[in-house]
This record gives structure tokens, C-alpha cells and sequence, in this order.
């Protein structure tokens, strides 16, 4: 199955999962009870600088317990115990360097508000974060600080400006200039750079829309004054709590201690391939509920999607203990694939190829996109020791036939 991440939204960044077929990671939309998919319980070890060695070293890495966080931040960390009612809604480390990370909080509560914390100075990080959470490849992003103090605290304010210009996308649409203005309170406390943003405007130039968001600052010096150590944090609740009617519930894979977790959940021990080639590596990789779920009775089904670079395209390898359309390509030899220019199902034929004695399913097929341009996808389905795999290449199915060696030959982590 064919899926992409996308970034969304100024609180969090959720990952959604796309299916390429018929079936996928879902959204749930009715309130149900899963296994919590929790990677985040595991005990602060007493050397905070043991930085841990990582299968998938992700530039940005989203977690749920601030346990977890120390663990692998590489710095020890205060954080703000005010207000009462706030709670984290995300928590992340973005990569700075390879030694460096920079802690990205989005507090949500009776305010609403984002907390960074690093060893670098606030200008460079600040910025870094700027042009992740856009996204767009022809943003500028540009940053001054101007000299700020609140109560007894003297620091600065960061001003971090990005603008899109407007741009006129293949489809013909035009995408309209956008302008967005972030000021962040910056200070050091005991070796460590600090930063709260206090006030936020986005500008749209073609609709003349104007969003703002302001702290006061009252409450500023507030939050700014309440910084503690994580064990003496009393009023604010830094565990992440995914609701699973409204979210995807998601496990992202980082290092060996989630993939073991992710055993519990998926029931078996998954194939890990770190490396195909030279030009093919992981990307990214995450347990999530698989579309074959029921989820009005609660039954609930795990797959592990793993993502990888490929030239111009790209590549998913999911891993599930059932694949209705496995079933349906062997009974029927065909699968139905939807035709986006005819807005219906079409069905493209499947081919038998072995490898290593394995019986594994082909389909290739030209999807026609609305900007009038083709891509070329391609899907390789497999049974082995009654779990199924899928391998779906999205715009460059180039050498396919070799690559899908790789993948069936590939091994689970020792």
C-alpha cells in the first residue's frame, strides 16, 4: 500500500496514513478501546548523556512520556509548571546536528502556548523550527532579536518571519502568499537556552485574513518563572493521552526497545530491512490499527509500515497479519484499483513471479493524476509463515523486480 506523511496543523504535526488501494491505516471515527501504544514507559536511566543509537534517526521524533524524552534528549531540561490546567498536547526532539536537538513542547490548556528548550542559541533553533513546520521549499524564513525583560528575567524576543510567495502549482490553481510571524520570550537558565511563544499572526494576501494569537505578559513572565525540573512538575500534565476516536493511533519506530513493543501489538516478529542499496533506506517506520479492523465491535488489527527514499519516488513495506485483496488477487487474479480520471474501480491484472520460493504477486499500473500527468506505482504482495507483506512503489517502479528480492530476502532484528 502506498502511503505518504504529510505535516499538518500549528499544535501537532499527525502523521496520516494513506492507503494505495483498498485498505489502510484508518482514522477512527467511533469511540473504541485499543491497546495504548505506549513506547514511552521506560525508566530515566541515571546518565542522562547515554544517547541512544537509533534504527531510524528521524530529523524530527515525536514522543508521549517526558520520561522518554530525557532519555534520549542528551540535556537536562526544566520545564514550565504553569498553568494549572495545561497539558501537552505534543512533544518532540528536532534534530539540529548530529549532537544537537532542540525540545519542541505545544502546551494546550487556558493557554495555549509552545516551549523550546536546547544548548544552542535561540536565533538557530528558532528558525530551524520555522522551516520545518511549513514545510515548503521555497519558504524564507528570516529571524531578528530584539532586547526583552520580564519581572527579573532578562532575555530577548525572537522574531522569526516566514513568507511563501505565491505560486502557481501544475494543476493551474494558485497558491496565495502567505505571510506568518512568530515571537518567542527567549532566556538561559543554568547553561540552557529557553524560548516561549508568545504571540503568533498569519496573513493571507489574496483573502485579506489576518489570524492572530497573543499571551499576555503576565502571563508570560508566569510561565517563564514557573520552570522546574521534570520530578518536580506538579500543576501541568506532560503525558501525551491519544484519544482513539479522533486520532490515528500511531507507534513511531526509533529505536530497538520500540520495535520489541511493537511485537505485543502486531503479534509477530516483523522484517526490519535498514538498507536495501545505496540509493534505498528507511525513512521512517510506525505501528498503526490496518483497515481491516472492526472497529465498531472492537477488534482490532495492527501493520507496520516502513518508508523509504527511492530516486524521484518513493516506497512503503507493510507488514500485517491479514490482506483481504492477498485472497481476492489469488482466487480472482486481478485486484481493483481506483481510477482517479474515471472516478470508478478498474481492474489491472496481477502476475505470479517467485523468489526464493516464494509466491509473490506483481501489479504495475499508470495512475493518471488531475494535473494531467502520469506516475507509475506498482505493488508486491506476499504470504510467508502466514503473515503478508506488501511493497508498493509510488512514481519509480525502475528495477522493481530487482529491489523486491531485497525485501523478501530481508530478516527481522536480532
Amino acid at each position: 500500500m502506498i502511503k505518504n506523511f504529510k505535516k499538518d496543523s500549528y499544535k501537532i504535526w499527525i502523521k496520516g496514513i494513506v492507503g494505495c488501494v483498498l485498505a489502510g491505516a484508518v482514522i477512527l471515527t467511533n469511540s473504541v478501546n485499543v491497546k495504548a501504544l505506549d513506547i514511552n514507559n521506560t525508566t530515566l536511566t541515571t546518565n542522562i548523556m547515554n544517547i541512544s543509537k537509533f534504527l531510524v534517526d528521524t530529523p524530527t521524533k515525536t514522543y508521549d512520556n517526558i520520561g522518554r524524552v530525557e532519555k534520549v534528549a542528551g540535556f537536562e531540561f526544566k520545564l514550565p509548571d504553569f498553568p494549572r490546567s495545561n497539558k501537552a498536547e505534543s512533544l518532540q526532539l528536532i534534530k539540529l546536528s548530529d549532537k544537537d536537538n532542540v525540545l519542541l513542547i505545544y502546551l494546550d490548556g487556558d493557554i495555549n502556548f509552545t516551549f523550546q528548550v536546547s544548548e544552542k542559541e535561540p536565533l538557530e533553533y528558532l528558525k530551524k523550527i520555522g522551516n520545518i513546520k511549513n514545510g515548503l521549499s521555497n519558504l524564507k524564513v528570516e529571524s531578528e532579536e530584539q532586547a526583552m525583560k520580564l519581572g527579573e528575567i532578562d532575555g530577548f524576543s525572537v522574531i522569526v518571519t516566514s513568507i511563501s510567495p505565491a505560486e502557481t502549482l501544475k494543476s493551474g490553481d494558485v497558491r496565495p502568499e502567505f505571510k506568518e510571524v512568530n515571537k518567542y520570550f527567549a532566556w538561559k537558565n543554568e547553561g540552557l537556552w529557553y524560548s516561549i511563544g508568545y504571540n503568533s499572526t498569519v496573513i493571507s494576501s489574496t483573502q485579506n485574513n489576518t489570524q492572530s494569537h497573543n499571551i499576555s505578559q503576565d502571563d508570560l513572565e508566569k510561565i517563564a518563572k514557573s520552570i522546574v525540573y521534570p520530578e518536580e512538575i506538579k500543576n501541568v500534565n506532560y503525558s501525551v493521552e491519544k484519544e482513539a476516536s479522533t486520532e490515528i493511533a500511531t507507534m513511531m519506530i526509533y529505536e530497538k526497545e520500540d520495535l520489541e513493543k511493537a511485537k505485543s501489538f502486531l503479534g509477530f516478529n516483523p522484517k526490519f530491512p535498514l538498507k536495501i542499496n545505496e540509493d534505498i533506506s528507511i525513512k521512517e517506520s510506525s505501528v498503526g490499527i490496518s483497515g481491516d479492523s472492526d472497529i465498531k465491535n472492537n477488534n482490532i488489527n495492527y501493520e507496520l509500515t516502513s518508508f523509504y527514499s527511492n530516486k524521484s519516488g518513493s516506497i512503503t513495506f507493510t507488514e500485517k497479519k491479514n490482506l483481504k485483496y492477498y485472497e481476492d488477487i489469488l482466487k480472482n487474479g486481478y485486484i481493483n484499483i481506483w481510477d482517479n480520471e474515471n472516478e470508478k474501480n478498474k481492474q489491472v491484472k496481477g502476475e505470479k513471479i517467485n523468489i526464493n520460493n516464494n509466491e509473490v504477486w506483481k501489479y504495475l499500473y499508470t495512475e493518471k493524476l488531475d494535473d494531467g500527468t502520469s506516475i507509475n506505482n506498482g505493488e508486491y504482495i506476499w504470504k510467508e509463515n502466514n503473515i503478508y507483506y506488501s511493497v508498493c512503489f509510488f512514481e519509480d517502479t525502475d528495477n522493481s523486480d530487482e529491489i523486491i528480492k531485497e525485501f523478501v530476502d530481508s530478516k527481522t532484528v536480532d
